[in-house]
Protein backbone atom coordinates (compact mmCIF):
# COMPACT_ATOMS: atom_id res chain seq x y z
CA UNK A 1 0.00 0.00 0.00
CA UNK A 2 1.99 2.80 -0.96
CA UNK A 3 1.75 6.62 -2.87
CA UNK A 4 3.58 9.20 -3.33
CA UNK A 5 3.17 12.07 -1.26
CA UNK A 6 2.97 15.53 -2.54
CA UNK A 7 2.86 17.31 0.51
CA UNK A 8 -0.63 17.71 1.76
CA UNK A 9 -4.30 15.89 1.08
CA UNK A 10 -5.87 18.59 -0.93
CA UNK A 11 -2.57 19.13 -2.92
CA UNK A 12 -2.05 15.33 -3.23
CA UNK A 13 -5.75 15.29 -4.31
CA UNK A 14 -5.39 17.55 -7.19
CA UNK A 15 -2.27 16.09 -8.35
CA UNK A 16 -3.73 12.45 -8.70
CA UNK A 17 -6.43 14.01 -10.81
CA UNK A 18 -4.50 16.13 -12.96
CA UNK A 19 -2.11 13.62 -13.36
CA UNK A 20 -5.12 10.63 -14.67
CA UNK A 21 -6.61 13.11 -16.68
CA UNK A 22 -3.66 14.17 -18.68
CA UNK A 23 -2.68 10.71 -19.19
CA UNK A 24 -6.24 9.70 -20.38
CA UNK A 25 -5.81 12.50 -23.09
CA UNK A 26 -2.26 11.31 -24.01
CA UNK A 27 -1.34 7.66 -22.75
CA UNK A 28 -4.53 5.48 -21.43
CA UNK A 29 -1.82 2.98 -20.02
CA UNK A 30 0.06 5.23 -18.36
CA UNK A 31 -3.71 6.27 -16.79
CA UNK A 32 -4.88 2.97 -15.88
CA UNK A 33 -1.63 2.18 -14.16
CA UNK A 34 -2.62 5.38 -12.54
CA UNK A 35 -5.96 4.19 -11.16
CA UNK A 36 -4.45 0.90 -9.80
CA UNK A 37 -1.10 2.68 -8.06
CA UNK A 38 -3.72 5.25 -6.32
CA UNK A 39 -5.85 2.86 -5.54
CA UNK A 40 -4.60 1.97 -1.94
CA UNK A 41 -4.99 5.93 -1.43
CA UNK A 42 -8.19 6.26 -2.14
CA UNK A 43 -8.66 3.39 -0.04
CA UNK A 44 -7.31 4.37 3.21
CA UNK A 45 -8.92 8.18 2.60
CA UNK A 46 -12.13 6.62 1.99
CA UNK A 47 -12.23 8.63 -1.34
CA UNK A 48 -14.52 5.97 -3.26
CA UNK A 49 -16.34 8.74 -5.12
CA UNK A 50 -13.03 9.71 -6.24
CA UNK A 51 -11.67 6.37 -7.11
CA UNK A 52 -14.86 5.18 -8.92
CA UNK A 53 -15.13 9.02 -11.13
CA UNK A 54 -11.26 8.50 -12.27
CA UNK A 55 -11.65 4.88 -13.31
CA UNK A 56 -14.73 5.80 -15.24
CA UNK A 57 -12.85 8.01 -17.05
CA UNK A 58 -10.18 5.92 -17.89
CA UNK A 59 -12.51 2.99 -18.75
CA UNK A 60 -14.49 5.42 -20.88
CA UNK A 61 -11.37 5.70 -23.06
CA UNK A 62 -10.52 2.13 -23.02
CA UNK A 63 -14.16 0.31 -23.26
CA UNK A 64 -13.54 -3.14 -23.81
CA UNK A 65 -9.67 -3.45 -24.39
CA UNK A 66 -7.85 -4.60 -21.83
CA UNK A 67 -4.32 -3.31 -23.05
CA UNK A 68 -1.20 -6.16 -23.10
CA UNK A 69 0.50 -6.34 -19.50
CA UNK A 70 -2.21 -4.76 -17.40
CA UNK A 71 -5.17 -7.29 -17.01
CA UNK A 72 -5.39 -6.44 -12.94
CA UNK A 73 -4.79 -2.78 -13.62
CA UNK A 74 -7.80 -3.14 -15.41
CA UNK A 75 -9.93 -5.32 -13.01
CA UNK A 76 -8.75 -2.36 -10.17
CA UNK A 77 -10.54 0.10 -12.71
CA UNK A 78 -13.40 -1.95 -13.24
CA UNK A 79 -14.17 -2.94 -9.48
CA UNK A 80 -13.58 1.15 -8.84
CA UNK A 81 -16.22 2.38 -11.50
CA UNK A 82 -18.69 -1.12 -11.32
CA UNK A 83 -21.43 1.03 -10.53
CA UNK A 84 -20.93 2.68 -14.02
CA UNK A 85 -19.35 0.22 -16.13
CA UNK A 86 -20.77 -1.79 -18.89
CA UNK A 87 -21.94 -5.55 -18.74
CA UNK A 88 -19.06 -6.51 -21.27
CA UNK A 89 -16.57 -4.93 -18.49
CA UNK A 90 -17.74 -6.40 -16.57
CA UNK A 91 -17.29 -9.75 -17.96
CA UNK A 92 -13.99 -8.69 -18.33
CA UNK A 93 -13.25 -8.21 -14.89
CA UNK A 94 -14.47 -11.49 -14.11
CA UNK A 95 -12.54 -13.38 -16.85
CA UNK A 96 -8.98 -11.78 -15.40
CA UNK A 97 -9.77 -13.20 -11.89
CA UNK A 98 -10.34 -16.48 -13.34
CA UNK A 99 -7.53 -16.64 -15.35
CA UNK A 100 -5.63 -15.35 -12.88
CA UNK A 101 -3.93 -18.69 -11.07
CA UNK A 102 -1.93 -16.73 -8.07
CA UNK A 103 -2.39 -13.75 -5.86
CA UNK A 104 -2.79 -10.66 -7.27
CA UNK A 105 0.09 -8.05 -7.21
CA UNK A 106 -2.16 -5.19 -5.81
CA UNK A 107 -2.88 -5.83 -2.30
CA UNK A 108 -6.03 -3.97 -2.26
CA UNK A 109 -6.97 -5.90 -5.07
CA UNK A 110 -8.79 -8.76 -2.72
CA UNK A 111 -10.90 -6.61 -1.15
CA UNK A 112 -12.06 -4.69 -3.46
CA UNK A 113 -13.01 -7.76 -5.60
CA UNK A 114 -14.74 -9.69 -2.70
CA UNK A 115 -16.72 -6.48 -1.16
CA UNK A 116 -17.85 -5.48 -5.18
CA UNK A 117 -18.20 -9.03 -7.12
CA UNK A 118 -17.69 -11.05 -4.26
CA UNK A 119 -21.80 -11.17 -2.71
CA UNK A 120 -22.46 -12.57 -6.46
CA UNK A 121 -20.17 -15.37 -5.98
CA UNK A 122 -20.36 -18.92 -4.50
CA UNK A 123 -18.76 -18.84 -1.36
CA UNK A 124 -16.43 -21.49 -2.55
CA UNK A 125 -15.55 -19.18 -5.85
CA UNK A 126 -14.24 -16.47 -2.99
CA UNK A 127 -13.00 -18.70 -0.71
CA UNK A 128 -10.96 -19.91 -3.93
CA UNK A 129 -9.59 -16.19 -3.97
CA UNK A 130 -8.88 -15.68 -0.51
CA UNK A 131 -7.05 -19.04 -0.18
CA UNK A 132 -4.38 -18.13 -3.02
CA UNK A 133 -3.90 -14.04 -1.52
CA UNK A 134 -3.82 -15.18 2.50
CA UNK A 135 0.15 -15.45 2.26
CA UNK A 136 0.56 -11.60 0.57
CA UNK A 137 1.76 -8.43 2.86
CA UNK A 138 0.64 -7.45 6.20
CA UNK A 139 -2.16 -5.94 4.67
CA UNK A 140 -2.84 -8.25 2.53
CA UNK A 141 -3.47 -10.95 5.24
CA UNK A 142 -5.73 -8.44 7.54
CA UNK A 143 -8.06 -8.27 4.30
CA UNK A 144 -8.32 -11.75 3.42
CA UNK A 145 -9.47 -12.52 7.50
CA UNK A 146 -11.93 -9.45 6.97
CA UNK A 147 -13.08 -11.02 3.71
CA UNK A 148 -13.49 -14.47 5.42
CA UNK A 149 -15.86 -13.06 8.03
CA UNK A 150 -17.62 -10.94 6.34
CA UNK A 151 -21.60 -11.43 6.36
CA UNK A 152 -22.29 -13.55 3.29
CA UNK A 153 -19.25 -13.96 1.44
CA UNK A 154 -18.15 -17.30 2.62
CA UNK A 155 -19.49 -20.30 4.38
CA UNK A 156 -17.76 -19.32 7.38
CA UNK A 157 -19.80 -20.27 11.03
CA UNK A 158 -20.78 -17.22 13.02
CA UNK A 159 -18.02 -18.24 15.58
CA UNK A 160 -15.49 -18.40 12.69
CA UNK A 161 -16.98 -15.31 11.28
CA UNK A 162 -16.36 -13.45 14.37
CA UNK A 163 -12.97 -14.73 14.89
CA UNK A 164 -11.65 -14.14 11.75
CA UNK A 165 -13.23 -10.39 11.76
CA UNK A 166 -11.71 -10.08 14.96
CA UNK A 167 -7.76 -10.78 13.78
CA UNK A 168 -8.67 -8.37 10.80
CA UNK A 169 -9.70 -5.75 13.29
CA UNK A 170 -6.20 -6.98 15.12
CA UNK A 171 -4.42 -6.71 12.12
CA UNK A 172 -5.95 -3.43 10.43
CA UNK A 173 -5.26 -2.01 14.47
CA UNK A 174 -1.50 -2.67 14.02
CA UNK A 175 -1.72 -1.06 10.51
CA UNK A 176 -3.18 1.99 11.48
CA UNK A 177 -5.75 1.59 8.97
CA UNK A 178 -8.87 3.26 10.17
CA UNK A 179 -11.10 2.11 6.91
CA UNK A 180 -10.56 -1.76 7.42
CA UNK A 181 -10.91 -1.47 11.13
CA UNK A 182 -14.29 0.60 10.43
CA UNK A 183 -14.94 -2.54 8.32
CA UNK A 184 -13.90 -5.20 10.91
CA UNK A 185 -16.18 -3.61 13.47
CA UNK A 186 -19.31 -2.77 11.47
CA UNK A 187 -19.26 -6.45 9.98
CA UNK A 188 -18.60 -7.75 13.99
CA UNK A 189 -21.93 -6.09 15.00
CA UNK A 190 -23.90 -8.01 12.78
CA UNK A 191 -22.93 -11.72 14.30
CA UNK A 192 -22.26 -10.89 18.54
CA UNK A 193 -24.97 -10.65 20.68
CA UNK A 194 -24.39 -7.36 22.54
CA UNK A 195 -22.86 -5.01 20.23
CA UNK A 196 -23.11 -2.26 21.24
CA UNK A 197 -19.16 -1.38 22.27
CA UNK A 198 -18.55 -2.31 19.26
CA UNK A 199 -20.77 0.04 17.03
CA UNK A 200 -19.70 2.63 19.74
CA UNK A 201 -15.62 2.15 18.43
CA UNK A 202 -17.35 2.43 15.17
CA UNK A 203 -18.82 5.31 15.79
CA UNK A 204 -15.65 7.14 16.58
CA UNK A 205 -13.77 5.93 14.34
CA UNK A 206 -16.60 7.05 11.71
CA UNK A 207 -16.27 10.33 13.09
CA UNK A 208 -12.30 10.85 12.48
CA UNK A 209 -13.09 9.25 8.79
CA UNK A 210 -15.72 12.15 8.50
CA UNK A 211 -18.29 9.34 7.59
CA UNK A 212 -21.64 10.76 8.29
CA UNK A 213 -23.97 8.51 6.65
CA UNK A 214 -22.15 5.90 8.47
CA UNK A 215 -21.79 7.28 11.81
CA UNK A 216 -25.63 8.65 11.05
CA UNK A 217 -27.07 4.69 10.82
CA UNK A 218 -24.39 3.42 13.69
CA UNK A 219 -26.30 6.10 16.42
CA UNK A 220 -29.88 4.93 15.21
CA UNK A 221 -28.49 1.26 16.03
CA UNK A 222 -27.39 2.03 18.73
CA UNK A 223 -30.00 3.93 20.02
CA UNK A 224 -32.67 1.29 19.53
CA UNK A 225 -30.54 -1.04 21.37
CA UNK A 226 -30.36 1.54 24.60
CA UNK A 227 -34.50 1.63 23.82
CA UNK A 228 -34.75 -2.07 23.95
CA UNK A 229 -32.61 -2.27 27.32
CA UNK A 230 -35.10 0.37 28.71
CA UNK A 231 -32.10 3.31 28.51
CA UNK A 232 -34.71 5.82 27.30
CA UNK A 233 -32.18 8.72 27.91
CA UNK A 234 -29.29 6.99 26.00
CA UNK A 235 -31.41 6.12 23.54
CA UNK A 236 -33.01 9.64 23.04
CA UNK A 237 -29.31 10.66 23.03
CA UNK A 238 -28.44 8.93 20.36
CA UNK A 239 -31.46 9.33 18.13
CA UNK A 240 -30.84 13.64 18.64
CA UNK A 241 -27.41 13.38 17.85
CA UNK A 242 -27.92 11.23 14.44
CA UNK A 243 -31.02 13.38 13.51
CA UNK A 244 -28.79 16.90 14.17
CA UNK A 245 -26.19 14.89 11.75
CA UNK A 246 -28.14 14.03 9.06
CA UNK A 247 -29.68 17.31 8.76
CA UNK A 248 -26.90 18.75 8.81
CA UNK A 249 -25.22 16.60 5.75
CA UNK A 250 -28.55 16.14 3.89
CA UNK A 251 -29.21 12.58 4.93
CA UNK A 252 -33.28 12.30 4.51
CA UNK A 253 -33.21 8.41 5.52
CA UNK A 254 -31.32 8.56 8.29
CA UNK A 255 -33.23 11.73 9.45
CA UNK A 256 -36.17 9.44 9.37
CA UNK A 257 -35.11 6.51 11.25
CA UNK A 258 -33.86 9.47 13.59
CA UNK A 259 -37.21 10.64 13.70
CA UNK A 260 -38.76 7.14 14.43
CA UNK A 261 -36.40 6.47 17.18
CA UNK A 262 -37.42 9.97 19.12
CA UNK A 263 -41.37 8.88 18.61
CA UNK A 264 -40.34 5.21 20.32
CA UNK A 265 -38.43 7.26 22.82
CA UNK A 266 -40.71 9.74 23.31
CA UNK A 267 -43.86 7.06 23.68
CA UNK A 268 -41.71 4.86 26.11
CA UNK A 269 -41.54 8.06 28.62
CA UNK A 270 -45.58 9.02 27.79
CA UNK A 271 -44.74 11.98 26.25
CA UNK A 272 -47.66 10.69 23.23
CA UNK A 273 -47.74 14.37 21.68
CA UNK A 274 -43.76 14.77 21.03
CA UNK A 275 -44.08 11.08 19.47
CA UNK A 276 -46.93 12.29 17.21
CA UNK A 277 -44.45 15.89 16.28
CA UNK A 278 -42.13 13.26 15.02
CA UNK A 279 -43.99 10.66 13.17
CA UNK A 280 -45.69 13.95 11.46
CA UNK A 281 -42.70 14.95 10.24
CA UNK A 282 -41.89 11.25 8.93
CA UNK A 283 -44.85 10.84 7.23
CA UNK A 284 -45.23 14.13 5.65
CA UNK A 285 -42.60 13.50 3.08
CA UNK A 286 -42.72 11.61 -0.08
CA UNK A 287 -40.22 10.87 -1.34
CA UNK A 288 -40.04 7.76 -2.95
CA UNK A 289 -36.63 7.01 -1.05
CA UNK A 290 -38.58 7.01 1.98
CA UNK A 291 -41.50 4.77 1.38
CA UNK A 292 -39.87 2.02 3.72
CA UNK A 293 -39.49 4.91 6.78
CA UNK A 294 -43.09 6.16 6.14
CA UNK A 295 -44.25 2.46 6.52
CA UNK A 296 -42.34 2.20 9.58
CA UNK A 297 -43.96 5.50 10.97
CA UNK A 298 -47.27 4.41 10.03
CA UNK A 299 -46.97 1.05 11.69
CA UNK A 300 -45.14 3.51 15.09
CA UNK A 301 -48.50 5.90 14.78
CA UNK A 302 -51.03 2.87 15.23
CA UNK A 303 -49.52 1.84 18.37
CA UNK A 304 -49.22 5.54 19.43
CA UNK A 305 -52.99 5.57 19.01
CA UNK A 306 -53.36 2.11 21.00
CA UNK A 307 -50.78 3.63 23.80
CA UNK A 308 -53.69 6.47 23.69
CA UNK A 309 -56.86 4.50 23.73
CA UNK A 310 -55.58 2.20 26.81
CA UNK A 311 -54.53 5.25 28.99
Amino acid sequence: MRYVDFGGDDLYDDQVVSAIERACDTDPRTALRLVAEYSGYWWSQGLQDEAAAAAERVLSMLGRTVPVGLDEEYLLAVLHGAASAEQEQLELAQQIVVATTGPFRYSVTVLLWSLVFGPFESASAVEEVLARNEDGDAWTRAAVELCRGYPGLTSATPGEAAQALRTALGRFRMLDDRWGMFLALTALREIVDDPVDIISEALELAEKLRADDESGLLLCQRGELYRHQGDLDAAGEDFSWALALAEHADLPETAAAAHIGLARVARGTGDLLTAREHLAIVLSRDSEALEDARYEAMHELNLLISSEASA
